[in-house]
C-alpha cells in the first residue's frame, strides 16, 4: 500500500482521533508547519501493511536522513 485514499485516510483519522480521546488540538504554528515546512519539500508519509492492518510514519526529509 503506497497511498491513502480519501476514504482511507478518513478511517485512520477516526481511529488516531479516537484512541486520542475524541479530540487532538492543533495549534496555528503547528498547521502552518506542517503546511509549509522550512525545508521546501511537504512531509512524506510512509504507509506500510503489517500483518494485523498499516503503519505510518512521516519520512524524515532527505537532509536529516544519515
Amino acid at each position: 500500500m503506497r497511498y491513502l485514499s480519501d476514504v482511507n485516510l478518513r478511517a485512520v483519522l477516526t481511529v488516531l482521533i479516537s484512541r486520542a480521546g475524541g479530540s487532538v488540538e492543533v495549534t496555528n504554528a503547528e498547521l502552518y508547519d506542517a503546511m509549509l515546512p522550512g525545508h521546501g519539500m511537504s512531509e512524506r508519509f510512509l504507509v506500510e501493511q503489517t500483518d494485523a492492518g498499516i503503519r505510518l510514519s512521516v519520512a524524515a526529509p532527505a537532509s536529516e536522513k544519515s
